[in-house]
């Protein structure tokens, strides 16, 4: 989730987009919220969709006002933005969009400038144009058994989303019940909803992942992963319910992601030490970084990408259909680097590469096609696109200009080919006008 600057004008849609385009549409301007919390999603048909939180300063009896908005375009370039929540006493938070099977799901949580106030984990729901249900609450106070230790470099254990291939949806949010023996934050709430159909009531799975990150195959098999656990929850497709725990590794997890490419096939990488909970320590954990491959619904034994004595604090795996990109970041007593590693489709790993450039697999859709922008933490000399490396081997594609790194936010479709980014039109980036452009084959 990335910070933008705005102000509210649906007036301000531009439809400059013709219903078919291959390559970047011409970008479509929206205006938002100053410093607006934004999140983005794209489906395989090329709709996208912004939700973001407006918050304004107080007023002079001390009010402010709080809304939650979503903006939505859909393939054939028809632009629409629509209020969904409105406050002048709560702000909003953590919020999270998805998208499939025509419909949009936003969710965010929001909690009252009192002292004493709980927070409300809220969600709503509706198709691409049409009439949207009202707002419904998920859960009051969704970290009442607990509020959860934050890991150290880890920005959101509030709230995912999730969306199956026939439009079913999955949230995740904290449902703490303590830690593992190895000190990991384990527990999980999820609610499920099937498109037309509003959330169900939340479960608890106390030994969930801590944090934990839906996500469905090309199949429809549901996957949690959690940032500071070695082991992933399945669920079978049309289930709901994770009957299988596969534990990828029994030592300690830091940085760990789960990337998936078609049905049963995926990536995952991480950083071999245990997530730091200290927020006056003096950083993330440093340690080697490692690999499982998920073939066939198998995830095989842990590749050692690099030497024991790495100190790696970021890795992070983007997978494609026969293999995947593992890249990391080092620090220490020789300063940042940042560095990459190709699995092939037999498994194995290819020679590791130093990144020079600052750029580096991000994302990918579900046909391969792969997003690039720049490494966390890597220094950018000057503005650069992000690009799209299309899958046929076609050249790469830069985004229109405008999005420029690291200001634009990027997100590929689980399924199908296509790519969305949004960026504010202002150069120092806390600008009131944000753009948004999607690329197709």
């Amino acid at each position: 989730m990335r910070t933008f600057a705005a102000v509210p004008a649906a007036g301000l849609a531009l439809l400059l987009c013709s219903s078919a385009f291959a390559g970047w549409s011409t970008p479509q301007m929206f205006g938002v919220s100053r410093y607006a919390l934004t999140a983005i999603a794209v489906d395989a048909r090329g709709d996208a969709a912004v939700a973001w939180a407006a918050e304004s300063g107080p007023s002079p009896v001390g009010r402010y006002h709080t809304s939650v908005h979503v903006t939505v375009r859909t393939a054939a370039g028809r632009l629409l933005t629509r209020t969904l929540w409105s406050s002048s006493d709560a702000r909003a938070e953590h919020v999270s969009v998805a998208l499939g099977a025509g419909e949009v799901t936003v969710i965010w949580v929001s909690q009252s400038r009192a002292q004493t106030a709980v927070p409300i984990l809220r969600a709503d729901y509706g198709p691409l144009t049409g009439r949207w249900s009202p707002p419904r609450v998920i859960a009051r106070d969704p970290w009442e058994q607990g509020y959860p230790p934050t890991p150290h470099g880890f920005g959101d254990w509030f709230g995912h989303l999730a969306v199956a291939p026939d439009g079913e949806v999955l949230l995740t949010f904290n449902g703490w019940q303590g830690s593992s023996s190895a000190g990991e934050p384990v527990g999980v709430a999820l609610a499920w909803r099937a498109p037309g159909h509003p959330f169900g009531r939340p479960q608890v799975l106390r030994d969930g992942p801590g944090g934990a990150v839906p996500q469905f195959d090309a199949r429809g098999t549901a996957y949690l992963s959690g940032y500071c656990n070695g082991f992933v929850l399945i669920a079978p497709p049309h289930t709901r319910h994770f009957q299988r725990t596969v534990v990828i590794t029994g030592e300690p997890v830091h940085d760990l992601t789960l990337s998936l490419s078609g049905a049963a096939h995926g990536l995952a990488a991480w950083t071999d030490e245990p997530c730091s909970f200290d927020e006056e320590g003096p950083g993330p954990p440093l340690g080697p970084v490692f690999a499982s491959v998920l073939s066939a619904g198998t995830f095989a034994m842990p590749l050692e990408l690099t030497p024991a004595d790495t100190e790696a604090s970021y890795s992070d795996a983007v997978a494609i259909p026969g293999g995947g990109t593992v890249t990391w970041v080092t620090e220490g007593p020789h300063g940042f680097g940042a560095f990459s590693l190709q699995i092939g489709a037999d498994g194995l790993p290819g020679a590791t590469q130093q990144i020079t450039g600052a750029f580096a697999p991000v994302a990918a859709d579900g046909g391969g096609d792969e997003v690039f922008g720049p490494v966390l933490g890597s220094p950018i000399a000057a503005p650069t696109p992000v690009f799209v490396r299309p899958a046929s081997g076609a050249p790469d594609e830069p985004a229109p200009e405008g999005p420029a790194a690291p200001e634009a936010e990027t997100v590929a479709a689980p399924f199908g080919r296509a790519v969305a980014a949004a960026w504010t039109t202002s150069h120092t980036g806390s600008g009131s006008i944000m753009a948004l452009s999607v690329w197709r084959p």
